[in-house]
Formats: structure tokens, sequence, C-alpha cells
């Protein structure tokens, strides 16, 4: 699989694609992986292509299965989705191609088999008609609208979503799409409503982007973008230091806000996701293996000898990254995994992403410990009759998490990441909540 997916084979196959095209072949840069033991492995590509004086840059997914009832299943859905048409990433659709032989198959964004809609919300002319509005049939109008329509792609994980910024004239309008499968995007759109709604309670508690709609056959959400930047992971920086008052304050009027939503975050369920990750581990580094399983024994433990939390609605995914930094003020992004869960899942969650992964030196560590006790301190002076009897379950959860992760990515020192993690997990097992 490591040589069906490499940088050669990659390089082999664009090369074959572009021949008769003029165009060329200039660079093959790996962006990212994920292996899903005992299943599948995929790689995203970088390809930079050259004709003449211009240059354009592609996105190739190279996924495999790692065993055949694996294979079976991927070649199946990818038949179904355009395995048989000509890949064409230059003047048409990079549709899948497939290598029976060692179980693996190309494709270029923006064919995507879990997003069929994400062809078309990447195409000027069909966004075009999208944003001037549908009733209108002046192709001549939506034409012009098209040439002046910039789509830039920002982020894409395959088979999971999408995250496009259109702008036309030059920022004269600047909105964000994401696209994701099935209909996630729309009960987004319905919750972050509602979320606006419950924030006026609470003015500065809570700032949300504007959602502008749903696009239905698209799989389309399109919100207002939201001015500034991501928080960034350096823990010693004066907004990431700021940030768990503020996280506090947004959580505790999500908590409030009594919205009721499908979907409720089961923390057995999730023991039993551990359960597969720690069989996950046997295959790559049996170490995580024996930590995990010994540390899953300790969670159920715990949970046994507690009572369960109040079941709330909670953001699902909360950590430093999904809050955007801008002239001083914190906006919440990402309402995608919204739930109803106990009180500490979310609690839990922000805390064990506070801990860097490669800290830098001794400073981040410390911002990052002070950052959590700011966290937990100001949500209990908001929410002083919350119980938090399970905060440490739920943060040994997340810390595991983040060991899976590591293993998925496969990155360079990726070992040392997911030991160090579920060492951390132990440690917050059995620590009490910070003064």
């Amino acid at each position: 699989m490591g040589e069906a997916t490499d940088k050669a084979s990659v390089a082999g196959f664009v090369e074959q694609v572009l021949d008769g095209s003029g165009w060329e072949l200039s660079r093959v840069k790996r962006r990212s992986s994920r292996l899903e033991p005992p299943d599948s492995y995929w790689t995203l590509f970088d390809i930079a292509i050259n004709k003449d004086e211009q240059e354009r840059r592609l996105r190739l997914v190279a996924k495999g299965a790692l065993n055949p009832a694996a294979w079976d299943r991927l070649s199946s859905q990818l038949v179904l989705h355009g395995a048989d048409r000509r890949c064409d990433p230059i003047g048409g659709l990079g549709y899948p191609r497939l290598f029976p032989e060692s179980q693996h198959a190309y494709w270029f964004y923006p064919f995507d088999p879990a997003m069929p809609g994400l062809s078309e919300a990447a195409d000027p002319v069909r966004m075009a008609q999208v944003l001037v509005g549908s009733d209108r049939n002046n192709s001549a109008e939506i034409l012009s609208v098209a040439r002046r329509l910039e789509i830039e792609r920002i982020r894409y994980m395959p088979e999971i979503g999408a995250i496009l910024r259109y702008r036309l004239d030059g920022g004269h309008m600047d909105v964000f799409g994401k696209v994701q499968p099935g209909n996630r995007g729309l009960r987004t759109n319905r919750i972050v409503n509602s979320l606006w709604q419950a924030s006026q309670n609470h003015p500065g508690y809570l700032n949300l982007p504007r959602q502008l709609g749903f696009v239905d056959h698209l799989g389309l959400l399109l919100e207002e973008r939201v001015p500034g930047l991501p928080v960034s992971g350096h823990r010693a920086n004066t907004e990431f230091r700021h940030l768990g008052h503020v996280a506090a304050e947004a959580l505790a009027v999500i908590h409030e806000s009594k919205i009721d939503v499908d979907g409720v975050i089961n923390l057995e369920l999730e023991l039993a996701r551990l359960d597969r990750v720690a069989e996950q581990f046997t295959y790559v580094l049996p170490t995580g293996h024996f930590l995990l399983s010994d540390l899953i024994a300790h969670m159920r433990d715990r949970v046994r000898k507690t009572q369960v939390e109040e079941i709330l609605p909670t953001h699902g995914d909360l950590k430093y990254d999904q809050f955007i930094h801008h002239n001083g003020e914190f906006t919440l992004i990402d309402f995608d995994y919204f739930a109803m869960a106990e009180t500490s899942y979310d609690l839990g969650k922000f805390c064990a992403y506070t801990i860097p992964s490669t800290p830098r030196d001794w400073k981040e560590s410390v911002a990052a410990e002070e950052t959590r006790a700011s966290f937990i301190r100001r949500y209990l002076e908001l929410r002083p009759e919350a119980t938090l009897q399970r905060f440490a379950v739920y943060e040994a959860l997340q810390l595991a998490l983040r060991a899976m992760a590591a293993m998925w990515s496969q990155s360079s020192g990726w070992e040392r990441v997911a030991e160090t993690f579920l060492v951390m997990a132990f440690e917050r097992l059995k620590s009490r909540l910070p003064a």
C-alpha cells in the first residue's frame, strides 16, 4: 500500500492523465494522510502542473483498502459514482481510477464519492446561478457573474467535508460555503439560527457566524465570512491565554440555550469506540494498545462510581481552533457535531486540547495549564450549580482520541506523541479540578 500511494506512483499516474494535454507535472507534495486499520488508508497530494506560462494546482486523493472486504466496499462505491468515466481534472472532472491488483484508487478534487454536490459547488457557472438567484434565467448575466466570481478552496478532507470561499468583484460579496455528506449542513443552519436567538439573552458572551442558507441539491451551507483568523496553537500567544475566559462564556450560553436537537453523545458508546481504537493500535503500536486498554478499564471503573450528569445542548467539538479572533473579539464556528451530552463533555474536550502535542518550551506548557484553569473557573462562576463529577473521564477520553488522531496521521514522531497523550490521560483521570 505504501508503494501504491507514494510520490513516485502518484507522479506516474498524473503523467499518464496529462499525456497529450500540453500540461506537464512540476511537483508532487504529500499534504496529509489517514490510516484506519484494519480497513483503509488515504493520502492527499498537492499536484503542481505547468503549461507555457500557466500554473495550476490540483488535489489528488490516493485511497487504498487493506483487506479484500474493504476493497469490495470501496470499489463498489467508486463504480457507483463514476469509475467508468474518463479521469480528466483539466477539462472535466477527475473521476476515480481503480487498481484492483493493489486495491487502491485515485481521484481528483472536486470529485468525491461521499459529496456528489462538491463538483458543482466548485464550479463558477453553477455557483453564479445559486448566488444571483435560481429564478433568474438570464444566461448572459449568469456568465458575467461567473467570470467575476473567485472560488477558493480553503480545506478539503476526502469523504468528510470541504470549505470554499466565494468572492465577487474583489470582495464586494465574501461568503463561505461548506459541503458535507447528507443534510448535515441543513441541520447546522437550524442550530446556529437557534443559538443566535439564545445569545441575545447574554450579549457579548457568544458570537456566531451569520447563516445565509442551505442549498439542498449541493449539500452546501452558506454563511457570512467572519473577519479574522483562527486562534493558533501557540499557547503563549495573547489570544490563546484569553481564550479560556471567552470559551467558558460561550459554552455556558450553549448549555443554557435549551435547544432541542437530535443526537445524544453517549459515554458508553464513546468508550466502545476507544475499544476499537485499542485494537487498531495492535497493528502499529503495541505499547499504545496496552496503555489504552488499561486506561479504558480505569475509565469504566470511574464511570461506575459516578452519577450521570445533566444532559445539555453542547457544541460537540469545542477546541481552541474553533474560535476566530479579530480586534479582541472571538467568534465560535463549526457546529457540525452539535448534540446533547453530559455537562462535562465539551469542558473535557476544550481542556484536553489546551495541551500542546509538541511544546516549544516550558512557557507553552505553563500557558496551557493557565488557560485550562481559567476556563474551568469562569464556567463554574457562570454555572455554579453544574455538577462535573465525570469531568476527569471526559478529559481522559479526549486525550485518548488525540492519541488516536496521531496514530491515524502517521506523521513523523507520531508514536511518541500518542504515548504521551495516553500517559497524560491517566494523570488527568486521577487528578482533581484546578482550584
